[in-house]
C-alpha cells in the first residue's frame, strides 16, 4: 500500500461516462484501483447510503476521519472486506 496526499481518481462510472475526483487522502489496496479515501462530495453516510449511493469499490471515508485512518495506516497492512 502506497498513499498519496492529494490525489486525483480517475476511472468510468457505470454509463461510461469518465470521473476525476479530488481527494485529500488516498490509500490504494488493491492494484486494480480500490482504497481508501476521503468523499467531500457524498452528504448520506447512513447504514443504507449503500443502496442508493454507493461506490466504485473504494472505502469513501467522511473528510472529518479520513486524515486520522490516513496516518494510523502502515505500509503492507492487511486489508480484510466482508
Amino acid at each position: 500500500m502506497y498513499q498519496q496526499s492529494p490525489s486525483v481518481l480517475r476511472g468510468q462510472n457505470d454509463d461510461g461516462s469518465s470521473y476525476a475526483s479530488k481527494v485529500n487522502y488516498w490509500s490504494p489496496f488493491t492494484l486494480t484501483g480500490c482504497g481508501f479515501h476521503d468523499a467531500s462530495w457524498r452528504h448520506n453516510w447512513s447504514k443504507t447510503a449503500y443502496l442508493s449511493d454507493g461506490s466504485h469499490g473504494c472505502i469513501n471515508m467522511q473528510p472529518s476521519v479520513a486524515g486520522q485512518a490516513f496516518h494510523d495506516l502502515k505500509q503492507n497492512e492487511p486489508v480484510i472486506i466482508y
